[in-house]
Formats: structure tokens, C-alpha cells, sequence
């Protein structure tokens, strides 16, 4: 007709062309012997994984440890959405039983008995785990319950399944290499890593210590590292080309893992898969989520495998295109399309919609946020504690390892941020006095039940950044942190770094108390809390030690590796990011929201 608009097909545009490709791509099968062997290799990295809670049992899941846990659920009342609650009779022995169940069915998913089930239960164990200690989870306890939740959605437990194998022997292995799943689950597992990988090089691009090349020292330097004392800055030249190769590796990875099968640049995409995570494993305190992402080359490289594993065999049928997406692919889109809006945080013109998306993942039992080491400008702080006691009766103060207050592992070191407000995850200021009383009440007792001998001992710490003009470690401040009496295995706290005076039940302004300590003075000259005559603290690295000082122990003062995620309403307001910086602490979100903790 005259006139007439012509009507355009709305599959010729652009979105509808895309979601064509791509859905021919996903419904394509795939073959399910590589992954279950990534099902045999995550079992056995969370059979570890739940050891490594059950071992860390007394110092922070067991309610006598070192975290408030009815403190915890009454500051983040999401927290309770789980398993553990403070309000039930909860002892060591519940805890040792719990992660031996997680364990045991991690043994189960390896060997392919009722793996599904087991991974929702084991699911549910992981989850309540890093809600029941939330304020030290980190990127370890992210990307485990996140692999727990793919091993319920992909399609496992095929092949590789123990008791066929009893059972059938070599016909059994002949069935599993001609073995096709769907695809799409595995698919979007994939698509989570590139993910993770594209938003935490992404945003290193805003970080001015990672386009300096400073970021990897500093990172060397936290406590986080297992040899931060090692670094030096005569390693700066180095370390600054593998800081710069590292931000480019993670940013090249997905293009290179996605092209096609046996491409001479998909092979260097294996090389620097491994070396990326392998190093990390090497130098830093998260082996399990590294580990996690090498043990995903399987997946990355399944036709390369199955092409190896079936050579001298007859070809292999041509996969097949399924028609629809079955259920759990539908989950595996829905929740990659959720995950990928909840990783817009900081993009302004797209304002709180991330909220959402993080609130529905929470109730999902998921926490993730993909910004890693983007924090190391503001959160690139280290220190050393200071520990002295005078023994009931004795004439001088005695210098105290460090290690015999403070707890060595990980969790136990970003425990010891938020005494000095460079915290983990943000805490509503109305909270803060309490959790850091919590904190410094429960390492005294930890201590004077551990055998120590009566006594008055006192704490204190010099925390100081990591930056390119102070090298040596010069500036800081020196914070008084606890003074405490051991009485029979019991502490009787004196007096905390949130106090005016000493506690009476020290006995007020006792001849027997431990050195007065100048709480104003920074290190440059300062005696801190040492011994009245003693040489002030050491310059230079924290390892230096001088007569009549003490040993000087370390800890980091990193967020997060994730530093702190947004999401969801929260009841109390709180600051947009917890920093020693006064005017970042000060800054306010225009609405409350609710804080998850990744490393």
C-alpha cells in the first residue's frame, strides 16, 4: 500500500542476532569426562578446604574462640540466614562434627556417589561457615561455595563414578569416553571466570600503584604474603615488570582461553593461566580460590583432552545441538545474568542497581565481588605489635613473642584490622568500640589460658603504610592497644585503647603496673610501651630488632581482596568504604546498605 511503513523483523537487530549466536553455542553438548574430571579435582581441594576450617575450629568457629559470634549476628542481621544461630547450645564438639560431614561428602562427590545431593548439602555447610564467621571471610571462602553451587548445576557425575568402575572395569571407561552432557551449565561456569578475571583487571586499571608497577611490592609486603619480610626495594625493578605483566595476563586470559581448540595462542593461555594463579599460590595466603581457577583448564582446554584420550579409537560422534536449555542451564544463565549485574558497583551511571542483584544472591547463599587488589591505594597498611609483661613478683618487664597474643593464620590477622579502623568489611560506627573490646577481651583470654604465668602484660602496635617515599618504614602512628592481668589462666583486662583509666581491678595506679606508655608520639623517637630506659622502636624493616626490645610480630591491614562489596538494604548506616582515611570514614551512602566481605 501507498504510503505504507515497512515493518522491520526484530530479529534482524542487533540484540536479537547476538542471543541467536550465542543460544546456538550454548545448547551445543559437550563432553562430560573432562567435566567430571573438574568434579574429582574441586572434591579434593574442598575435602582440604573443610580440614583447614576443622583445624581453625578454637581460634574462630568455636564460640569460645576469638569472634563474638552473638556480637557478629547482631550487628548483620543477614548473617543469620544459615544454619549456625548464637542462640543454640553450639560447642566445639557440634563444629568438629560438622566439617567432618563436609569432608566426608567431599569424599563422596570424588569417587561419584550421590554427587548432587552432597553438593547441596555441602553447600549449605560452606555457606553457614562464612556467614557464622563473616567478618574474616575472604576470597578462599568465596570461590569455595561458589564452586560448590556449579557442582549442583553442572551436569556431573557421568563418568569417573568409582563404582562403575568396579563394577565394569574397561567397558566402563569405553562408555565414558563416548559420554556427551548438556552444555550450558558448563558454559556459564566458564563465563563466571572470565568474569572474575575481566572486572578484577578491569578496575586495577583506576589503581595509580598499579600503573606505577608499586602494586605487587606492597602486596609483598602485607602479612597477607607468606615471606613479606623478604621484599625489598632492591626487588622494586623486578617486581614492577611482573606487576604490569600480571595486570596484562589477567585482562588477556579470556581472549585467549576462547579461541578455538588447538589455536597456538590458546596453549600460551594455558601457560599463563598457570603461572598467574600458580604464583600467587606461591607468594600469598589464598592457595584454595588460585588452585580452584588452574583446576578449571580442564574445562578450558575439554576438546584438546578428549582428542588425546581417545587417540587409536575410532572418531568420536559429532556433539549434538540440544533443542532447549534444560533446567539447570536455565539456572546457570539466570544466575551468570544476576552475578554480572551484581559486578557493576562503582559504575556511577548505573547507580544502586547492583543492590538487587547482590540482595538476591545473599538470599542464595552467594558472595562474590570480583574488584581484587583495586584496594591496595587505601588499604596498604602493615605493622608491628609490641608485647612486654611483669611478672607477680618479678623486678623487669620481660618482652613477649608476639605470636603468643596474636594468632598467626590469616583469618587471625584480618581479625587484627579492626582494631585500628582499617577494616574488613565496613561496621556501623555505633558498633565499632564494642567489636574492638570483643576482639582485644577474647586474644587476652586466648593468651592467659594458653599457660601463660600471672602477670601484667601490655599491648601495642606501630602501623605504618606502604608507599614508594617511605620505604623504611619511618612513618606511622604507635596505638596502645590492651593492658591485662593473668590470674589463674583468667585475664582481668586493666585498661583497652577505648578507655580513659585503668580498671580498678588492677589496682588503679599500682607499683606493680606494667611502663607507662605515650600514646601521642609516632615512632620517629617514641618509646611506645616499652620499659622506662629501653631503646625506642627500630627504623627501617619490621624484621630489625634491637636489646631490649621485643621480637616484633606482623599483620596486615588489607580490606579485602575484594575490599568491602555493597548490596542489598541494611538496617544501620553505615560509611561507603571503612578506611583510616578520616574523610572516606566520614562519607555517607545516600541510603544504607548492606556490606559482604571478599577477599
Amino acid at each position: 500500500m501507498d504510503g505504507a511503513v515497512p515493518q522491520t523483523s526484530t530479529d534482524s537487530t542487533p540484540l536479537r542476532r547476538f542471543w541467536s549466536w550465542a543460544r546456538a553455542r550454548l545448547l551445543r553438548e559437550t563432553w562430560a569426562l573432562p567435566v567430571d574430571l573438574f568434579r574429582v579435582l574441586a572434591a579434593s581441594l574442598l575435602f582440604v578446604y573443610f580440614l583447614h576450617l576443622l583445624r581453625q575450629i578454637p581460634e574462630f568457629s568455636s564460640p569460645d574462640g576469638l569472634i563474638d559470634h552473638a556480637l557478629l549476628q547482631r550487628i548483620f542481621w543477614y548473617t543469620r540466614i544459615g544454619l549456625l544461630q548464637n542462640e543454640l547450645p553450639l560447642g566445639d564438639a557440634f563444629f568438629y562434627v560438622f566439617y567432618s560431614v563436609a569432608a566426608f561428602g567431599c569424599l563422596a562427590i570424588l569417587v561419584g556417589w550421590r554427587v548432587k545431593a552432597w553438593a547441596a548439602v555441602l553447600f549449605v555447610i560452606a555457606v553457614s561457615a562464612y556467614r557464622w564467621n563473616f567478618i574474616v571471610m575472604y576470597v578462599d571462602d568465596s570461590i569455595m561455595h561458589l564452586l560448590l553451587f556449579w557442582l549442583m548445576v553442572l551436569p556431573v557425575g557421568r563418568t569417573l563414578v568409582w563404582s562403575e568402575w568396579r563394577r565394569d572395569g574397561r567397558a566402563a571407561w569405553d562408555r565414558w569416553l563416548a559420554a556427551t552432557v548438556p552444555g550450558t551449565a558448563v558454559y556459564c561456569l566458564l563465563g563466571n571466570l572470565i568474569l572474575l578475571w575481566l572486572v578484577a583487571g578491569l578496575w586495577k586499571l583506576e589503581s595509580p600503584m598499579w600503573h606505577s608497577g608499586f602494586a605487587l611490592y606492597a602486596a609483598l609486603r602485607l602479612p597477607i604474603a607468606y615471606f613479606p619480610d623478604f621484599w625489598g626495594p632492591q626487588h622494586l625493578p623486578l617486581l614492577a615488570v611482573f606487576s604490569h605483566a600480571a595486570l596484562l595476563a589477567e585482562i588477556a586470559l579470556p581472549a585467549l582461553l576462547l579461541l578455538r581448540p588447538f589455536h597456538p595462542l590458546k596453549w600460551l593461555g594455558l601457560l599463563v593461566l598457570i603461572g598467574f594463579h600458580a604464583g600467587i599460590v606461591a607468594t600469598l595466603r589464598i592457595p584454595y580460590a588460585n588452585i580452584a581457577c588452574i583446576a578449571s583448564g580442564v574445562l578450558w582446554f575439554r576438546e584438546e583432552i578428549m582428542v588425546g584420550l581417545r587417540r587409536g579409537r575410532a572418531p568420536a560422534a559429532a556433539l549434538r545441538q540440544r533443542a532447549s536449555f534444560d533446567r539447570a542451564g536455565k539456572i546457570a544463565l539466570a544466575f551468570l545474568l544476576v552475578l554480572s549485574i551484581g559486578q557493576t558497583r562503582r559504575i556511577s551511571w548505573l547507580g544502586y542497581t547492583y543492590q538487587p542483584a547482590f540482595g538476591l544472591l545473599w538470599f542464595a547463599g552467594i558472595a562474590q565481588d570480583y574488584q581484587l587488589f583495586n584496594w591496595i591505594d587505601k588499604k596498604n597498611w602493615r605493622g608491628e605489635h609490641v608485647l612486654y609483661r611483669l611478672r607477680d613478683g618479678g623486678a623487669a618487664p620481660e618482652a613477649v613473642p608476639p605470636a603468643d597474643f596474636f594468632p598467626t593464620p590469616l583469618r587471625a590477622v584480618l581479625l587484627q584490622s579492626y582494631l585500628h579502623d582499617i577494616r574488613w568489611i565496613k561496621i556501623p560506627d555505633e558498633h565499632r568500640p564494642r567489636l574492638k573490646r570483643a576482639i582485644l577481651e577474647r586474644l587476652a583470654r586466648r593468651y592467659c589460658r594458653r599457660g601463660a604465668p600471672d602477670g601484667l602484660v601490655t599491648v601495642s602496635s606501630f602501623v605504618h603504610p606502604i608507599v614508594p617515599d617511605d620505604l623504611e618504614f619511618r612513618r606511622g602512628r604507635m596505638n596502645f592497644l590492651v593492658e591485662f592481668r593473668c590470674r589463674a589462666g583468667e585475664a582481668v583486662i586493666c585498661q583497652t585503647m577505648l578507655d580513659g583509666k585503668r580498671s580498678e581491678a588492677c589496682g588503679g595506679s599500682d607499683a606493680t603496673s606494667a611502663p607507662a606508655h605515650d600514646r601521642s608520639r609516632d615512632r620517629q623517637g617514641a618509646v611506645g610501651l616499652a620499659p622506662a630506659g629501653s631503646q625506642p622502636l627500630p627504623h627501617g624493616r619490621g624484621s630489625a630488632s634491637v636489646q631490649g626490645q621485643p621480637p616484633l610480630g606482623r599483620f596486615a591491614f588489607a580490606s579485602s581482596f575484594a575490599r568491602c562489596l555493597a548490596a542489598s538494604r541494611n538496617i544501620a548506616s553505615a560509611p561507603a568504604f571503612a578506611s583510616s582515611d578520616s574523610a572516606i570514614a566520614q562519607r555517607r551512602l545516600p541510603t544504607p546498605t548492606l556490606s559482604l566481605p571478599m577477599v
